[in-house]
């Protein structure tokens, strides 16, 4: 951008687990595990994209799942990334951090004027697992191009 005519961006939204308490992630399903309290509207005119750093804790039962995919979803709910955790991590009761980063596709339409309400989902297979409270989610924009 040229000099004088940068944009603000605004700061992060930190969104906590669903229901502030641990969250099952239930075998076979996307579970929102973060889900912002209100719509997230870009700071202005432009073609933006979520970019999202996940901080979790993930709690494996006595059988861990065989595979387990984390998404970013808009409120319809359209999946804008997915990261599938490595199968080496899905341990038989292991506890798991995970950090990860997930970025949306450019808009210049969903995120402004209104925003969207943005969702993070886990999708264990076989078997349960439990998102641990005081994980977290840090959802912010990057301007794309004008």
């Amino acid at each position: 951008m040229a000099w004088g005519t940068q944009r603000p961006q605004g700061l992060p939204t930190i969104v906590g687990c669903v229901g502030g308490a641990d969250v099952t992630l239930t075998a076979g399903a996307d579970t929102a595990g973060f889900t912002a309290a209100a719509a997230l509207p870009a700071p202005n005119a432009g073609n933006w994209a979520y970019v999202v750093w996940i901080q979790a804790t993930l709690v494996m039962g006595g059988t861990a799942p065989s595979a387990m995919t984390v998404k970013l979803k808009t409120a319809t709910p359209t999946t804008l990334d997915t990261f599938t955790i490595p199968a080496a991590n899905l341990v038989n009761s292991a506890i798991v951090p995970l950090s990860v980063m997930l970025v949306g596709t450019a808009s210049a339409s969903l995120y402004f004027p209104t925003g969207d309400t943005p969702s993070i989902t886990f999708n264990p297979t076989g078997q349960n697992v439990t998102l641990k409270n005081n994980s977290r989610a840090v959802f912010w924009f990057t301007l794309v191009s004008d």
